[in-house]
């Protein structure tokens, strides 16, 4: 009777396998859980919301699919995510680009160079 007890302890008990886990293997799954992390809190963003609103989609659905990306497709969506410019648009771009240019010929205007703005007096 008691081998037959012990014998039925044995097989009910799963068995415990360890083995050495490497520091490049945590880290890299930290990395990947941290990239996750970053997409997400980009999801949600107001203006990233508004523009997954006017598409159709869902922002628990787009959660649920970031969820499901393998590890490589959440490097490249993260990679992505950090080369978008940072509150940049197009209309910032060309607001610059003009208060530069108009900043360039006033300083040639007063230098004497040249006599776009008539309101500038040139220093000679």
């Amino acid at each position: 009777m008691m081998i037959l007890i012990m014998f039925c302890l044995n097989i009910q008990m799963p068995v415990a396998q360890a083995a050495i886990v490497s520091t490049d293997q945590i880290i890299q799954q930290q990395s990947h859980s941290m990239e996750r992390e970053k997409i997400i809190a980009f999801l949600d963003r107001a203006e990233v919301q508004q523009q997954l609103q006017s598409h159709g989609v869902a922002l628990q659905d787009a959660k649920d699919r970031v969820a499901n990306l393998s590890d490589a497709e959440v490097q490249m969506l993260s990679g992505k995510i950090d080369q978008l410019p940072a509150g940049a648009s197009a209309a910032g771009a060309l607001i610059g680009a003009a208060v530069f240019i108009f900043l360039v010929l006033l300083i040639t205007d007063v230098l004497g160079v040249t006599d776009v703005f008539s309101f500038v007096h040139p220093v000679r």
